[in-house]
């Protein structure tokens, strides 16, 4: 009779970690309120994977000082957009729960970059 309960619990557990995760991974689940668009985070993205680059080729001898001034890059993003570091991060952990929202935001990166490329725009 114990080792029914056991075997019950289990599968009960069982079930609802699957519908958690299920539920979890909805790409059709609308984002929270104050979510950036895949647009505007696409936009973002490519500007910040774009400093980051700039930072590696500047060669900085101290990582303290590579950090500074991505920092100061980042800050200039959060300008041009008018977003703030929160915002981005709720918006940020959003998408990365949702493997193929985040996935359709980097194939607008890709593009941008390709398209900064071609034009010669490395501009963040």
């Amino acid at each position: 009779m114990i080792r029914r309960t056991v075997n019950f619990s289990f599968l009960s557990l069982l079930l609802m970690i699957c519908l958690v995760f299920n539920s979890g991974c909805s790409s059709d689940e609308k984002p929270p309120k104050d979510t950036l668009s895949q647009e505007q985070m696409a936009s973002i993205l490519t500007d910040i994977h774009i400093a980051e680059s700039r930072v590696t080729r500047m060669q900085l001898k101290s990582s303290d000082s590579s950090l500074m001034v991505f920092n100061k890059l980042k800050q200039d993003i959060w300008k041009k957009y008018k977003v703030d570091t929160l915002n981005y991060r709720n918006s940020y952990t959003f998408y990365m729960t949702h493997p193929k929202q985040m996935s359709q935001i980097y194939e607008k990166v890709n593009k941008k970059i390709e398209s900064r490329e071609k034009s010669n725009n490395f501009k963040p």
